[in-house]
């Protein structure tokens, strides 16, 4: 990907097309409206054609700082570049931000902090009816999911509604629950804004207590990107603000729903206007990706680029490639060591020296000694903590690290890892879909590890696994290797009925 337009602007820039045009005829009119970008279609490149012309100060929105320190790059001067955290941290009291750097509680401490105490409820599986007992630690988990859930709405408490517990809990008993832990929920909020509190925090806390501060934005004019993946927290903020707001983004790649996305380009009552043109891939991929949001009930076709002659053919065992996209994080380290082990020159989407201490944080809990290294562990008296915590809203962040801890063991991936290479030096890359999302590859190969079944009455998949497979087959400029999800792709191009499964 080009860091910068001017050194090599394509005709696009010096020549918009109708589509970019008519974006920014819509942006002149002063008035909030979404701009509905199809992937690669030259979003990033139309934002910067409307922050040219408008006037005053202007403000870009990215989700993560990468995306933020790039545009600071492209755009014009008198627009600013941030994300939404950073925006929070410059105005929330230093002392509540200094506890991002403490300790978090493990679940067992966190429910010997809030005095809970065993509980029974019953457990209905298949019909069945049977009884098991909730522990302190295992309530301390729904507590805190409670907490990240009311970050992440548009609500100003917290309220018994943020507890949400498995579907095998009856409705009587989720009731019931409801009342008994709300003020463990309510006091667990109250310790997190709480200056005098040992536990460390989330960046979800800070932003929360930022938006519940009813903030005016100091800018003329929003450009928020990204916009199907915001959560309600972020959309009241920006719908409240009493300036233009221009909402960027695909609502086909929205593939955050289970981070509390609400997919806010569709839900936007707001005029729009459309840039279906992509200038990454040509048509070949274009009728792949087509096939995908046919499949989502997408009437408005994505078209591919004429000027680039674009294949879907497969890359041989040893033939070049510049990136691997799977499903799973547990598939791209599977790709990485078969890599490593072929002699390869391999690149990995993921922080290598978080990865590392980690493991030796890993190591030393199993070996029952506490977490030297990560100070998040610093509480947690067992590996077995952990894994609980991994498990909960709070920790999710930690989930894929504890797999992958299970699966391969901490030397197998302290190896891999102390092999990596440099992007710039790599044969190739390997990445999840999640992680590839708003990158390009000139050739790209999909793993294996999708989820979808092709039967003899259709194809079963879900909404959200079209969209990550969108989002995936985009990546690519020059060839797609779709071998491995061949069947789906046929399976869809001879229309087989689509049967979403959840």
């Amino acid at each position: 990907m080009s860091s910068s337009v001017v050194d090599s602007a394509p005709a696009y820039v010096t020549h918009p097309t109708d589509e970019q045009l008519a974006a920014l005829n819509m942006a002149m009119d002063g008035k909030s409206f979404k701009v509905v970008a199809y992937a690669g279609a030259g979003k990033t490149t139309t934002l910067n054609l409307i922050a040219e012309r408008l006037r005053g100060r202007g403000l870009y929105l990215a989700f993560n700082k990468g995306i933020a320190t790039e545009a600071q790059q492209r755009f014009p001067n008198h627009v600013d570049c941030r994300t939404f955290h950073s925006l929070a941290y410059r105005h929330v009291p230093r002392d509540i931000t200094a506890k991002l750097s403490l300790p978090r509680f493990s679940p067992k401490r966190l429910g010997d902090d809030l005095g809970l105490r065993t509980l029974q409820v019953r457990r209905q599986v298949d019909g069945k009816s049977s009884y098991i007992n909730l522990t302190p630690a295992r309530q301390a988990r729904f507590v805190s999911d409670a907490v990240s859930h009311f970050c992440s709405t548009h609500a100003s408490y917290p309220a018994p509604r943020h507890l949400q517990f498995p579907s095998w809990v009856s409705a009587a008993d989720a009731e019931q629950l409801r009342e008994t832990l709300y003020p463990a929920v309510e006091q667990r909020w109250l310790q997190s804004v709480d200056t005098r509190h040992p536990a460390g925090i989330g960046h979800d806390i800070y932003l929360k207590l930022w938006a519940l501060s009813k903030p005016t934005i100091p800018a003329d004019f929003i450009l928020f990107d990204e916009a199907q993946d915001a959560d309600p927290l972020m959309m009241g903020i920006l719908t409240q603000q009493p300036k233009q707001v221009i909402y960027v983004g695909d609502a086909h790649q929205q593939i955050y729903e289970w981070r509390g996305a609400v997919n806010a380009m569709k839900k936007l009552p707001l005029p729009q206007t459309l840039l279906t043109q992509s200038f990454r891939f040509g048509e070949s991929i274009a009728e792949v990706a087509n096939l995908l949001l046919n499949a989502l009930q997408e009437e408005v076709p994505l078209k591919g680029n004429p000027k680039r002659n674009s294949q879907t053919s497969k890359i041989l065992a040893n033939g070049r490639k510049d990136a691997i996209l799977c499903r799973t994080n547990a598939a791209a380290m599977a790709q990485l060591l078969a890599g490593l082990k072929n002699g390869h020159k391999v690149a990995l989407q993921a922080d290598a020296d978080r990865i590392l201490n980690f493991c030796q944080a890993a190591e030393s809990l199993k070996a029952g000694k506490p977490a030297y290294g990560v100070p998040e562990l610093a509480y947690f008296y067992s590996w077995g903590d952990v894994q609980d915590y991994s498990e909960t809203t709070e920790g999710s962040d930690l989930k894929t690290l504890v797999k992958l801890v299970d699966d391969h063991g901490t030397n197998v991936l302290t190896r891999a890892v102390n092999s990596l290479s440099n992007v710039a030096d790599a044969d190739y890359v390997i990445s999840t879909a999640h992680k590839a999302k708003g990158l390009e590859w000139g050739r790209v190969q999909l793993d294996d590890d999708f989820y979808y079944d092709v039967t003899t009455h259709g194809v079963k998949i879900s909404p959200e696994e079209l969209r990550l497979l969108y989002v995936a087959c985009t990546r690519a400029k020059d060839n797609l290797d779709i071998a491995n999800i061949k069947d789906l792709i046929s399976g869809l191009k001879s229309g087989k009925k689509v049967i979403y499964s959840t």
